[in-house]
């Protein structure tokens, strides 16, 4: 026995498959809070001491600065990086 679907149902399982794995593909990516607490958070639970250990310098600077101690410490997640970064950056702006 074959079994027929007509054209509405063919065209209406194309656009929910479409619209599944467009919601798992293009997830949110994290704040950068949230990168934060998943990449550092799980040894350093407050920030304070990161913070004040960031010299005060100029933004240029800082981030060459966060960046060049991040390239060197460890870190949970690589990929978060760069929002951790920001995040670093937006936190020490004076």
């Amino acid at each position: 026995m074959l079994l027929t679907i007509s054209r509405p149902a063919t065209v209406l399982a194309i656009v929910a498959i479409a619209i599944v794995s467009a919601n798992g593909a293009f997830a949110q990516a994290p704040t950068p809070a949230e990168a934060y607490a998943s990449g550092c958070g799980g040894c350093h639970s407050g920030e304070r001491k990161v913070l004040r250990a960031i010299p005060r310098l100029a933004e240029a600077e800082r981030r060459a600065w966060i960046e060049d101690f991040m390239s060197k410490h460890p870190c949970e997640h690589d990929s978060l990086k760069p929002a951790i970064v920001d995040y670093l950056l937006q936190k020490t702006r004076r």
